[in-house]
C-alpha cells in the first residue's frame, strides 16, 4: 500500500464518518464504483475508528498502517536523503520507522529515523518528533544515543543518531533470564543515563526494554526522547529533585508511555516528574531479574488496576539469588506513592552501586577464603573485611580493591 493510497482511504473514512448510515453507505457506492477492494478498506477503517478504545489500538487500523509503513520502507529503500544513502529498514516502531543509512561524506554507519508521510499533518505527532531530536541533542553523555542533526527533505523529516550495533533489552531478556550481576550493571548505566537528562531538566516518560540497547561488549544506549519531557529543578529536603513544568505539557488526560512501564501518576493522567522514572526503573529492573513483568493482566484496564492498587510478588519467590538489599531497593523504586519513592535518581544508583560492588568484593572474598583452605587466621580476616565493605559500601572500587590485596597478603601469610 503506497502513502497516496492510504491517504485516499484515510479521506474517504473522514468523509464517511461525517454522514448518517444510509447515506454513508450511498457516499461509498459512488466514491468506490468499481473498486471493491478500496471500498473494503475504507470499511475496516470506519470499523477501526468507531471501536477504538484510547488503549489498545484497534487490529485493523494496525493492519493498514503496518502495509503502508512496509510500503514505503520499500520505496526509501535505496534513496538519498540530503546526505544519507538509505540502505535497510531497522525496524518499525509507532510512529516512525528506523532505517540504517550511510552518511555519504563522513563514510560513516547512521540510524536514520522517519516520520511516516501521513503522519506529517499531524501536528502533535511532528511535535513530539522534534521535541524528541531536541531532548536528546542536549545530553552528552555515554549511556545516552547521540543525534547528529534534525532535517527535512522533499518533505520527509527525519532524525540523524548514531547506530548502535547490538539488541535491544526485549531482544536479549527473550533468551532467557539475565544474570544477577548483568541486571545490576544495566540497571547502573541507565540510572546513569537518567541522571544527566534529570540534571538537564528532561525526564524521559518511556524506560522499557525496547528503549535499551545493549551492545555486544555489554555497554548500554538510552534510546526514544519522543515521550520526553522538559522539567524544571526545585529544591526538596536539601536534594535537587526535577519537577514538571508546562514547557512541554500533554493534554490533561492524555497517557503517554507503554502501559506495562508507566507510573500511577501516568496511568492517571496527572503531570509526571524525573520520579515516574524511577518507577519505570523499577519495573525494568524487577522484570530483569524474575524473567515476568510486575504489573500484568488480560486487559489494559487490568494491568491500570494492578498498577495503581496491587503489589508485586516479592522477588525472592522468583530470583531466589537476589540479595535483601536488592529488594529493598527495587520495592523502594515502585512505591505507588510518588512521595514515598527514591526523590532523585542519584540515590538510586548510589544504592545499585553500593550493592554492585559489595557483591563482587564478597565473591572475591570468597575466593580468598578458599584459597586459605578455611585457616582460622584466614576467616578471620575474611569476616574483618566484610564487615568493613558492609559499613563503608560507597567507597570507591579502587579502595575496595585495595582490600582484596590486603586479604590476599593476609591470607598468604596465616598460611605460612
Amino acid at each position: 500500500m503506497t502513502p497516496e493510497r492510504y491517504q485516499q482511504i484515510d479521506q474517504l473514512a473522514d468523509a464517511a464518518m461525517e454522514l448518517g448510515v444510509e447515506e454513508r453507505a450511498t457516499f461509498l457506492d459512488q466514491a468506490c464504483a468499481g473498486a471493491e477492494e478500496l471500498r473494503r478498506q475504507v470499511e475496516q477503517l470506519l470499523s477501526a475508528h468507531e471501536h477504538e478504545d484510547g488503549f489498545l489500538s484497534a487490529p485493523a487500523l494496525e493492519a493498514i498502517a503496518q502495509e503502508m509503513a512496509e510500503a514505503q520502507a520499500q520505496s526509501l529503500i535505496g534513496r538519498q536523503l540530503d546526505r544519507y544513502q538509505i540502505l535497510s529498514l531497522l525496524g518499525v516502531g509507532g510512529m516512525c520507522e528506523v532505517y540504517l543509512a550511510e552518511d555519504i561524506i563522513l563514510g560513516r554507519k547512521v540510524a536514520l529515523k522517519i516520520l511516516p508521510a501521513e503522519f506529517i499533518r499531524d501536528q502533535d505527532r511532528l511535535r513530539r518528533f522534534r521535541q524528541e531530536a531536541r531532548a536528546a541533542s542536549s545530553l552528552n553523555h555515554p549511556n545516552i544515543i547521540t543525534i547528529y542533526e534534525i532535517g527535512e527533505t522533499d518533505g520527509i523529516h527525519f532524525i540523524a543518531a548514531e547506530f548502535i550495533d547490538g539488541q535491544t533489552l526485549r531482544q536479549r531478556s527473550a533468551q532467557g533470564r539475565l544474570e544477577l550481576f548483568a541486571a545490576l550493571d544495566i540497571g547502573i548505566q541507565t540510572a546513569a543515563a537518567l541522571r544527566a537528562a534529570h540534571e538537564a531538566g528532561i525526564a524521559h516518560r518511556d524506560i522499557k526494554p525496547e528503549n535499551l540497547m545493549l551492545r555486544p561488549d555489554g555497554f548500554l544506549k538510552v534510546l526514544d526522547f519522543g515521550s520526553s519531557k522538559l522539567t524544571e529543578q526545585r529544591k526538596l529536603g536539601g536534594s535537587s529533585v526535577t519537577w514538571a513544568m508546562a514547557g512541554v505539557r500533554t493534554a490533561p488526560g492524555i497517557v503517554m508511555g507503554t502501559i506495562n512501564y508507566m507510573s500511577p501518576e501516568q496511568v492517571r493522567g496527572l503531570e509526571v516528574d524525573a520520579r515516574s522514572d524511577i518507577f519505570t526503573l523499577g519495573v525494568v529492573l524487577y522484570e530483569m531479574l524474575t524473567g515476568a513483568n510486575p504489573f500484568t493482566g488480560a486487559t489494559a484496564a487490568d494491568v491500570i488496576v494492578a498498577i495503581l492498587g496491587q503489589e508485586p510478588a516479592p522477588l525472592s519467590l522468583s530470583a531466589d539469588e537476589a540479595p535483601k538489599e536488592l529488594e529493598r531497593i527495587v520495592s523502594r523504586a515502585l512505591r505507588k506513592d510518588r512521595e514515598d519513592r527514591y526523590q532523585a535518581v542519584q540515590d538510586l544508583l548510589l544504592d545499585l552501586k553500593g550493592l554492585k560492588q559489595e557483591l563482587e568484593l564478597e565473591a572475591q572474598l570468597a575466593r580468598v577464603r578458599h584459597s586459605s583452605g578455611g585457616a582460622a587466621g584466614g576467616e578471620q580476616v575474611v569476616g574483618y573485611l566484610k564487615r568493613m565493605v558492609k559499613r563503608y559500601k560507597h567507597v570507591a572500587i579502587v579502595t575496595l580493591a585495595a582490600l582484596i590485596v590486603t586479604a590476599a597478603a593476609l591470607v598468604f601469610y596465616f598460611r605460612i
